[in-house]
């Protein structure tokens, strides 16, 4: 008989197997990393039948900075179906159930990386409307007004440090954001090592030459410039760019990792080639009501809608919706009140039109 439920902890190692199956493209480090520190925290819903799970979906959560609120939003992954047990609508019973879940645990929305649009399209799922990536900027001399520029490794002892710094920039540059604190980096530093990577500091001294990129921290003065992640394929001498975060431009254009002058890109990765990853992720909507209560428009806007959502029910309804500067509201009103009839993920793009997003999380 078959059950959707969520796996008790003793029970998440014993999908382990079917990860790898299914994610034949995992190195064995890296489904290691993500079996002891994912696992411990996260949530996974499968359908099991005789005892064996057929379909799984991983819900780990993160502390996500909505506008000035931060709420616990989880990120899909691992989201699976046996070869054998496909095309039966198996996968989309147990994505209704968390969804549903969600809506009543006030999640205002789950977020994941598409392997195929289509699918999630059909479930609610839409693009974010703004999602910035990186990407080499034009050749130029890789200078700053502060002085030389050089790159560390960071450590565990970094922890702390490149929180604070990376909370100020994703604060300043984006309106939704993974927050980070000290264990998000012992984490992430676990991560890339399984991915044979790092997290890189970009620091500015006085010295007239810079120090060489393996170069130990000197002295606990140098400025923080920059956060950059990474992982790489040694058999092929390629680095993948993961993230940068930058505290000012060293160019005198916009502070983001395209301006980053080529050169730069080159002296931390000495020989290899460089490719820089891309976060195209999609968002479900989970409750519609907490959803528009974290939101903020500068420009204030109202709409009268009728929202349908064929998986939440308790989405369905006709609402006067207000964004402005102090936040979101969300009122019901009459059906002929309603001046538009919007599925969820329709709604979902209209309510985040020129919200600046950075999502740049692996598992």
């Amino acid at each position: 008989m078959e059950t959707i439920r969520y796996l008790a902890p003793q029970e998440k190692q014993g999908t382990r197997a079917m990860y790898e199956e299914i994610f034949p493209e995992d190195s064995v480090s890296f489904v290691d990393y993500y079996y002891e520190w994912k696992t411990k925290e996260n949530k996974i819903l499968a359908m099991v039948e005789d005892g064996v799970t057929q379909v799984m979906l991983h819900l780990n959560p993160y502390p996500v900075w909505i506008h000035g609120h931060c709420r616990e939003v989880p990120y899909i992954v691992a989201v699976a179906t046996r070869p054998g047990c496909r095309r039966k609508g198996k996968m989309g019973r147990v994505m209704e159930r968390a969804l549903q879940d969600l809506e009543r645990q006030q999640a205002p929305f789950a977020f994941l990386l598409p392997a195929d649009p289509a699918y999630y399209l059909g479930q609610g799922f839409v693009f974010f409307p703004s999602q910035e990536g990186i990407g080499p900027g034009e050749t130029q001399e890789a200078s700053s007004p502060k002085g030389a520029l050089y790159w560390n490794n960071a450590g565990e002892g970094d922890s702390q440090d490149l929180a604070a710094f990376s909370n100020n920039i994703l604060q300043r540059d984006y309106h939704i954001f993974i927050k980070r604190d000290a264990q998000y980096f012992h984490r992430l530093l676990a991560e890339t090592k399984a991915e044979h990577g790092g997290v890189l500091l970009l620091k500015s001294s006085a010295a007239t030459e810079p120090p060489g990129f393996q170069e130990k921290n000197r002295c606990g003065r140098d400025a923080l410039e920059g956060i950059l992640v990474y992982g790489t394929s040694p058999q092929e001498n390629q680095v993948e760019i993961r993230e940068l975060l930058l505290a000012e431009d060293i160019t005198g254009n916009p502070a983001d990792g395209a301006n980053m002058p080529k050169s730069l890109w080159e002296s931390a990765f000495p020989g290899m080639g460089i490719s820089f990853s891309t976060f195209h992720m999609m968002l479900r909507i989970a409750s519609l009501k907490e959803f528009v209560s974290v939101l903020k428009r500068e420009v204030p806007c109202c709409f009268h809608v009728k929202v349908t959502d064929s998986i939440i029910p308790g989405n369905c309804g006709c609402y006067r919706i207000e964004l402005g500067r102090d936040g979101g509201r969300i009122q019901e009103i009459p059906e002929e009140d309603a001046e538009l009839e919007l599925e969820i993920g329709e709604l979902a793009q209209l309510l985040l039109e020129g919200v600046r997003v950075s999502l740049s999380e692996w598992v």
